[in-house]
């Protein structure tokens, strides 16, 4: 009998021993959280543009026949600015390949009018395009950007809207400009990396002239300064010394 009862205790511990175990839950050490890629904001329609004038060239600009250029001004529907947007191309195993994009605010009132034309007798085009509205009328302000052979694109010369009706100077090898107030001045300038620096002028107000020189630092110097009688004040000149109109 006291070995039944016995045999009953161990057979019990047994099967208590095994359930025991079936029960036991084993835990990974580190809980792994897949994250999960948020989607992307719905992005905002884009601002309506309609292209108002375009320009294209293919033989005036760099070396011919191997870049073409476009000049393209947009105006938007949701204000009363303009912008210009120029793209250069290379032609490489005989496809346009863009080398070089621009984009400038501009005011919508003229056309850009791109023209050609080299400022700095390098034998190649430069660009200019009209990029603003003058006080007056007979200042035509331009931005200028030379073409640089070696690097194959476009410098903006930064100061260019400072000088208006800008033109080669053939005479002195250089760029002038004209600006027109009350009077008049024929401005000289160096292009100067990114920017165009002045070096001379000639100042007409009224019956006063004024020929002067600036150096690197910016000093002025008056190398001349007169009374014309019936001096015609909106004249624009070639030389400063002499003075040749």
């Amino acid at each position: 009998m006291t070995k039944s009862i016995l045999l009953v205790l161990f057979f019990s511990i047994i099967s208590c021993s095994q359930k025991s175990k079936e029960q036991t839950v084993h835990l990974p050490e580190k809980i792994v959280v897949k994250k999960q890629t948020p989607k992307p904001e719905v992005k905002p329609e884009s601002i309506g543009k309609v292209l108002d004038e375009t320009f294209t060239d293919s033989t005036q600009v760099g070396a011919k026949g191997k870049f073409k250029l476009t000049v393209e001004q947009f105006k938007t529907d949701q204000s009363d600015s303009a912008y210009v947007e120029i793209n250069l191309f290379e032609k490489r195993n005989n496809k346009w390949i863009i080398q070089q994009k621009l984009e400038y605010f501009k005011d919508e009132i003229n056309n850009c009018d791109a023209q050609l034309n080299d400022f700095n007798n390098d034998g190649f085009n430069d660009l200019t395009f009209q990029s603003s509205v003058a006080a007056r009328g007979a200042n035509e302000i331009r931005k200028l950007l030379i073409f640089n052979p070696s690097k194959k694109k476009f410098i903006l010369m930064k100061n260019s809207d400072n000088y208006p009706n800008l033109q080669y100077n053939e005479l002195l090898n250089c760029v002038d400009a004209w600006l027109v107030y009350g009077g008049s001045s024929t401005v000289f300038l160096k292009i100067e990396k990114d920017s165009l620096r002045k070096f001379a002028g000639v100042s007409l107000d009224n019956d006063n002239r004024e020929i002067y020189i600036i150096d690197k630092k910016g000093k002025r110097k008056t190398i001349k300064k007169e009374i014309v009688k019936d001096l015609e004040v909106y004249t624009r000149y070639k030389n400063y010394n002499p003075l040749t109109e």
